[in-house]
């Protein structure tokens, strides 16, 4: 039996969490990932965008929550992959090639990255993260699922791609080149959150993963293993914190407290006297949310595609209110409280929402190395920019 540590650490406004697993090799079974590290360090209850703190102070954030890992699996790391959710954004480009009448090759769909097209996103301020081809059409008439082994002239592939910030993304790297640890990838926290908790079902015929931030709640949409678009609302858990601070006029620690006591409460038996005076409050915002989640989901160009299955994680998925709330609004839908899926570990870390995006970076990690390997058989459509990233960073 052969093992390789594998970890990640996600970027969040609520928690830097790091994670370290083991990619056994048995025989007879194939490779499984066995969590055998996990170490969290908490921000402050202020803190709305992590890396625009003072950089000694995020710097010492990411180690405490690295070394609580490292001490946990008995292992120094010296390779890291990271997930991040701020400064992204999206974009989709239509992409030809000419096939010759022959027979089309996953060599054709890749030809976007040896092109001009691709080399352009490439800009002063925002170079590319992932890219996803999300649909193709044949001979400009026929749209395939599939077209590998089918017979063409052109291939009209269009393309989904999330951009990062430069200068963001240089700064992610300069801090773990700080902390002495190579950073391997920087992945989208949108992709790894859908990689953990989605099952091949939902995966490959359709769902929305719902991510409830502390700053922002992000709505991912999935079809046949891509990510085919997300939307962002600006408004997470801090948000219902904050409101019980500014109309109550108690700090944003004591609401924040409040908050989290919230959480558990059921509102339709709510019987802490306590509580009671803050819940009028916290359920306004809750129903805002889900309102605007339906909204979403609803003027969605991928609406019919996605929305028969949701799946909810995130930091504030634990919310019972939220949990109902939803349930309520999507009563004919598949839906869902998010769990880590492909993953061994103790059932408390994989049952947790808000901690599916730092696991989702485990399952991205052990599909990163396969892709690269020229042994890899597996011709399902992936996010196959990472192959040829760390090149084209450096053009």
């Amino acid at each position: 039996m052969q093992q390789n540590i594998i970890s990640a650490v996600d970027i969040r406004a609520d928690k830097i969490i790091c994670l370290i697993a083991q990619e056994l090799q048995i025989i007879n079974k194939g490779k499984i990932l066995q969590l055998i590290g996990i170490g969290t360090s908490k921000m402050p209850v202020d803190c709305l965008k992590p890396l625009a703190l003072d950089s000694e102070i995020i710097k010492k954030y990411i180690g405490d929550a690295i070394k609580s890992a490292e001490n946990e699996a008995g292992v120094k790391l010296q390779d890291i992959f990271v997930s991040i959710s701020e400064n992204l954004s999206s974009k989709y480009l239509n992409f030809e090639v000419n096939i010759g009448n022959s027979n089309i090759n996953e060599e054709n769909i890749k030809q976007f990255f040896s092109s001009d097209s691709f080399k352009e996103l490439y800009t002063q301020n925002e170079e590319p993260l992932h890219s996803f081809p999300i649909s193709y059409r044949i001979n400009d008439k026929k749209s395939v699922s599939e077209p590998i082994g089918q017979k063409a002239d052109k291939l009209m592939v269009k393309w989904h791609i999330i951009n990062v910030s430069k200068d963001y993304l240089n700064k992610v790297y300069s801090l773990f080149n700080e902390l002495e640890i190579n950073l391997k990838q920087v992945v989208s926290s949108h992709y790894s959150s859908s990689l953990a908790v989605l099952d091949d079902y939902e995966s490959d015929n359709g769902a929305v993963t719902i991510d409830i931030q502390k700053n922002k709640t992000i709505l991912s949409y999935t079809f046949d293993g891509q990510i085919i678009g997300y939307d962002l609302i600006k408004i997470g858990t801090f948000h219902f914190a904050n409101d019980i601070s500014q109309i109550k006029s108690i700090s944003l620690d004591e609401s924040e407290k409040i908050r989290k006591q919230l959480d558990i409460v059921d509102f339709d038996r709510k019987n802490n006297k306590t509580l009671d005076r803050f819940f009028d409050i916290y359920i306004s915002r809750a129903n805002e949310l889900v309102d605007l989640i339906n909204r979403k989901i609803e003027t969605s160009r991928f609406n019919s595609l996605i929305s028969s299955n949701i799946v909810l994680t995130g930091y504030g998925a634990k919310s019972l209110t939220v949990q109902k709330l939803m349930k309520q609004k999507f009563n004919l839908k598949q839906f869902r409280l998010g769990s880590t899926k492909k993953i061994n570990g103790s059932k408390t870390f994989l049952d947790n929402p808000s901690l599916v995006s730092a696991f989702g970076l485990l399952s991205y990690a052990t599909n990163h190395v396969l892709e690269g390997e020229n042994t890899d058989k597996n011709t399902k459509k992936k996010s196959i920019l990472s192959i040829f990233y760390h090149f084209f960073r450096n053009l």
